[in-house]
């Protein structure tokens, strides 16, 4: 059995006008592989963030790192399985008013068997 023993994440940095990201089911990380892209973006929760920072009147600038959930792995077929797979992420934010931010798309990352 092959086990992997890497583990991904991502960082971005964020900024938000009114401070409110996080710290609510409506501010998540929605996150789609790029290899099951008819399954959608799924959702992520949104790191927690210190609410003594949060200040609507200045705003919120930081960075944020999360780990995609599950972590990617081969796709189980043989051609996947046994020689590796590629894949990128596209993600998004939502705040707690639901507005969304912008899409991003990560760089391709290749899965050794």
């Amino acid at each position: 059995m092959k086990v992997n023993i890497d583990t991904t994440y991502i960082y971005f940095n964020i900024e938000d006008g009114d401070a409110d990201i996080g710290n609510s089911d409506v501010s998540q990380i929605y996150l789609k592989d790029s290899r099951f892209d008819s399954l959608g973006f799924t959702k992520t929760p949104f790191p927690d963030i210190d609410k003594s920072i949060e200040d609507p009147t200045k705003g919120l600038i930081g960075t944020c790192v999360f780990f995609p959930f599950p972590q990617p792995t081969p796709r189980l077929d043989s051609l996947h399985f046994n020689t590796g797979d590629t894949l990128h992420y596209e993600f998004y934010i939502t705040d707690r008013a639901g507005h969304q931010s912008n899409h991003i798309t990560t760089h391709d990352l290749i899965i050794r068997p």
